[in-house]
């Protein structure tokens, strides 16, 4: 939207507040608010949220499925209340949504058609790097700790990473919703910071089917168990470039990534661990997707 300066005396300039963003969050005559300067751009925002975001979905004819998809999408986009239209034979799958994957909500008000769902905890802004940093810790851990029972044969063992997961869901989620509700203090960055997020809940999601797969076969090859070591390594060294970012080593990392997802693709034609190695060339090229979002955070 455009708004036009207003000069007061001889040296003040003025521009006025949306109306719409003014009611929205409830700013008054007199408060302050925060104005961060960023180059051509200032950002003025409120000091917190003032009123909660509502929204209200209809899932009683919605699959479990489509109703994790539902509430998932509106959790990130930063709701803090939701009304559920939906019968009793949804009420286990919401209360396992709410335990597993949002953190700070809880159930309000329930009735033999309806639920509210709604956060009770202040959001962790200022947090926001913590729990990105956590949520790379919790997959490297992940990753390190499935390719260790694997190497022993512990395969009955692997399922019980699967909680790693699930926390690996819960700080992706909860990073998207925080950047969908107030974003980076250099708004263009945004959207690369969420683009990593998301792929790291991807990431994550291989490594449990890694798991599941190996768990159900209970074998592995020697040659299969080497590129999965190369897979955590080439990840590991995205997550430390993420942090300390290097032009070089984003190049040299770019050359191992083409040469191991080429070994991986000609694996799988001739392996018996095929499904699992599909899996791998998919951590594969999710850790690779990095890189842009990467070089664009670091710029």
């Amino acid at each position: 939207m455009k708004r036009r300066v207003i000069q007061i005396a001889d040296k003040t300039l003025v521009v006025s507040l949306p109306t719409g963003w003014v009611q929205q969050w409830g700013v008054k005559k007199g408060e302050e608010i925060d104005v961060v300067e960023t180059g051509p751009r200032l950002i003025v925002s409120t000091a917190e949220p003032r009123d909660l975001k509502k929204g209200v979905v209809d899932v009683s004819n919605a699959s479990e499925r489509v109703l994790r998809w539902l509430l998932s999408s509106l959790h990130k986009k930063g709701y803090d209340e939701i009304e559920i239209k939906t019968g009793s034979q949804h009420a286990s799958v919401i209360d396992q949504l709410l335990k597993d994957l949002f953190l700070g909500f809880a159930v309000v008000h329930r009735t033999n058609s309806s639920c509210i769902i709604r956060s009770l905890a202040k959001e962790l802004d200022d947090q926001l790097q913590v729990i990105v940093r956590r949520a790379f810790l919790v997959t490297l851990s992940l990753a390190d700790q499935s390719l260790e029972l694997i190497r022993q044969k512990k395969f009955s063992e692997l399922q019980n990473l699967l909680e790693l997961e699930k926390q690996n869901n819960q700080l992706t989620n909860f990073c998207e919703r925080i950047l969908n509700k107030r974003g980076l203090d250099e708004p263009v960055k945004t959207s690369f910071l969420y683009v990593i997020m998301w792929n790291l809940e991807k990431i994550a999601d291989d490594y449990k089917y890694v798991c599941e797969s190996v768990s159900a076969s209970k074998k592995f090859s020697k040659q299969s168990i080497e590129v999965f070591a190369e897979v955590n390594s080439l990840f590991r060294r995205y997550y430390e470039l993420f942090y300390k970012f290097d032009v070089i080593k984003l190049s040299e990392l770019s050359d191992d990534f083409k040469s191991l997802k080429a070994r991986i693709e000609q694996l799988i034609v001739r392996n018996d661990d095929a499904v699992v190695l599909s899996h791998l060339l998919h951590i594969v090229l999710k850790t690779a997707d990095f890189s842009a979002s990467t070089f664009a955070l670091n710029d």
